[in-house]
């Protein structure tokens, strides 16, 4: 069996390494050695939300706006695939959301892990590149919870998107937020949709507006 240094090797422009094992990160000694991001304190809470590669407007206009990841993974496939390139769409915020890749019950667990593991990469390499970074939580069925909070310091900001959550999957998503809180205990949570007053209760909630809920407000001002 082949095996590595345990030396980092720096990483080269041309040098092939698409799953960047050049460029680890340290853990919090979890067992699928997923990195750790860094704590998120309350003064990361960004007034907006606004999705990856979204037009900047003016330097001043970013600065209070965090990007998120709640959109098909393939619209933002290239911040692990090409982490340098991706830099230049961000640079102009402060505060990045970790990259919500999807988490289903019913793909492998192996790939369940690893999309967790992209998604806390992203949050290290960011953190190194000087962003305020605030990891994203997702889970799939029970299973997942072995693996699905792992590299979330306690007491951070989280983020999460209820869009999507149908009663037919309400209980599976009440039952993952209870398991998140009870593992991380997060000191607030950031999440892109609305979600059900109990779970409110359950600890701070800071609630922002979705796409379309920005599409059918404007409808309704013009008569829509």
């Amino acid at each position: 069996m082949q095996t590595r240094s345990s030396t980092r090797w720096q990483n080269t422009p041309g040098s092939f390494d698409p799953l960047h094992t050049a460029q680890l990160f340290p853990t919090d000694g979890n067992p699928y050695h997923i990195p750790s991001v860094p704590h998120a304190p309350l003064s990361y809470i960004p007034s907006w939300l606004v999705p990856y590669r979204t037009r900047i407007r003016s330097v001043d206009w970013a600065a209070d706006r965090a990007v998120h990841f709640f959109l098909d993974d393939y619209r933002f496939e290239s911040v692990w695939s090409h982490p340098h390139k991706a830099l230049r769409y961000l640079s102009d915020f402060k505060t990045l959301l970790t990259p919500d890749f999807s988490l289903y019950p019913d793909w492998p667990v192996a790939v369940q892990i690893w999309n967790v593991y992209r998604s806390r990469w992203c949050g290290a390499y960011w953190t190194d590149a000087g962003f305020q970074v605030i990891p994203t939580v997702s889970w799939a069925g029970r299973e997942s919870y072995e693996f699905c909070f792992a590299g979330i310091a306690r007491r951070s900001v989280v983020a999460l998107s209820a869009v999507g959550v149908r009663a037919v999957e309400g209980s599976r998503f009440e039952h993952g937020f209870r398991a998140m809180i009870e593992c991380i205990e997060p000191s607030r949570v950031l999440c892109y949709g609305a979600i059900r007053p109990e779970l409110k209760k359950l600890v701070e909630v800071m609630c922002y507006p979705t796409r379309w809920d920005g599409i059918v407000s404007a409808r309704r001002q013009h008569g829509g």
